[in-house]
């Protein structure tokens, strides 16, 4: 297995070892999210929304799109990401 595979399921075992940050990867999948918007969509707590999508954007699985804002950052799967999101849902 190549490095980068293996870096692959490494992050796909991070993310699916948390109810959260699974369900934070899926909100994900159709289009950029507000935290607030994720929280309310997956019923989870802003904190628990904010400090995991700290942790998935220094794994490079999200980004925000306008880290500028106070308000209203929107958050996107990057490729790797998308890959996760893709091997939850088979």
């Amino acid at each position: 297995m190549e490095k980068n595979e293996k870096e692959l399921w490494m992050n796909y075992a991070y993310v699916i070892s948390s109810t959260v940050r699974k369900k934070i990867i899926l909100s994900l999948s159709e289009k950029p999210l507000t935290p607030t918007q994720i929280a309310e969509e997956t019923s989870l707590n802003l904190s628990q929304v904010s400090r995991n999508l700290k942790k998935l954007s220094e794994k490079k699985l999200v980004e925000c799109l306008n880290p500028d804002e106070k308000k209203g950052r929107l958050y996107h799967l990057l490729e790797e990401g998308e890959w996760v999101e893709q091997k939850i849902d088979e």
